[in-house]
């Protein structure tokens, strides 16, 4: 995941030094590995304010880092613009300091408990999630409320966090008991092997199913499944699986950097590679001949950068910091991602 966020970092900067910069300046890029563990993360932090030709930050990776960090950068008055963090609850009181590039979970629940309701029929679901987790409970609030709202029903939330969950049990109860159509996987990093576990459990039961006049139980999920690596090496288990994801290179909007992309570093790229380069590319406007924090945080917020300079759609954020790029929906068919045509 690091080097997929300094691609999109790189790619971006790369462009702008070629070009000579801004007035023969050009953009250095420090780099910092907090490993996703929170405390690291203020440790960094404590560091970065204190060094004056640090103008602003381009991460974290996960919800519940960066959510240690706000406060000492809302102090320091350093802009944070983050290209993965999607939790709500970064931004429930408002925070002048933090921007993201990355459709928040608001967006993505919305996205799929409408196309689960609407297109595929569901009308009740069990949802696996990680209550320990920013991402994942933000997520799993979104999605309730949103489905709630066009009269779907969350039957079950289980718990993944639970030492005694009994995923073979659970799922038994959820289909026969619960009737439930479908399972909602909302992992965070550190769970999503439990989750996949879940989805090997579902894949084996429909495989039972499959003679029978009763209904497969189907998959569904958020982001954090949206990986290739998981799909090579449990992609049986997900077939068929729908994810609301930040990006996909096979978008028309997107085709031309997945391009570009593809070939700075000989292979296909992900979304966190997308929305780091966007995340740059903001930054990068926000520069000027004087640049200083508080010139970087202010012209932020006036941000307007075209799609063609992006790596789809337009870039501007809204006075929460949230740019407007829409959540597509993918399908998990003969073990690779597609998109969904709605």
């Amino acid at each position: 995941m690091a080097q997929e966020i300094l691609r999109g970092v790189a790619q971006a900067q790369n462009q702008f030094n070629e070009k000579g910069g801004l007035n023969n300046r050009l953009l250095e890029i420090a780099i910092a590995n907090d490993d996703n563990k929170p405390k690291v993360t203020q440790k960094i932090a404590d560091e970065l304010v204190k060094d004056s030709s640090v103008l602003a930050v381009i991460g974290y990776n996960s919800s519940d880092t960066i959510k240690t960090a706000l406060d000492t950068y809302k102090k320091a008055n350093l802009a944070i613009i983050s290209p993965t963090s999607s939790s709500t609850f970064l931004n429930d009181n408002g925070n002048p300091v933090f921007f993201r590039t990355v459709p928040s979970d608001a967006l993505i629940g919305e996205k799929l408990a409408t196309y689960a309701k609407k297109s595929l029929g569901i009308n009740n679901v069990v949802i696996f999630y990680n209550s320990a987790s920013s991402h994942s409970s933000s997520l799993t609030k979104e999605f309730t409320r949103n489905f709630e709202q066009i009269k779907g029903q969350i039957v079950r939330e289980i718990d993944l966090t639970n030492a005694e969950l009994d995923i073979e049990t659970e799922i038994a109860k959820s289909l026969y008991r619960s009737q439930v159509q479908a399972a909602v996987l909302f992992p965070d990093i550190q769970s999503t092997p439990t989750v996949l576990n879940v989805a090997a459990v579902v894949a084996q039961r429909n495989a039972r199913l499959k003679n029978s006049n009763r209904q497969k139980l189907m998959l569904l999920g958020g982001d954090t499944l949206y990986n290739n690596t998981i799909l090579q090496k449990r992609g049986n288990d997900l077939e068929d699986m729908t994810l609301a994801v930040p990006w996909f290179r096979e978008t028309p909007q997107s085709k031309n950097f997945a391009q570009a992309a593809a070939k700075q570093w000989g292979g296909q790229i992900s979304w966190r590679t997308a929305t780091s380069f966007d995340a740059t590319q903001a930054l990068i406007q926000a520069l000027s001949p004087d640049a200083s924090r508080s010139t970087v945080l202010r012209r932020l917020q006036d941000v307007k950068i075209p799609s063609s300079e992006t790596s789809g759609e337009i870039l501007q954020f809204d006075l929460e910091g949230q740019s407007q790029t829409k959540p597509v929906l993918v399908k998990v068919v003969g073990g690779k991602f597609e998109l969904v045509k709605e």
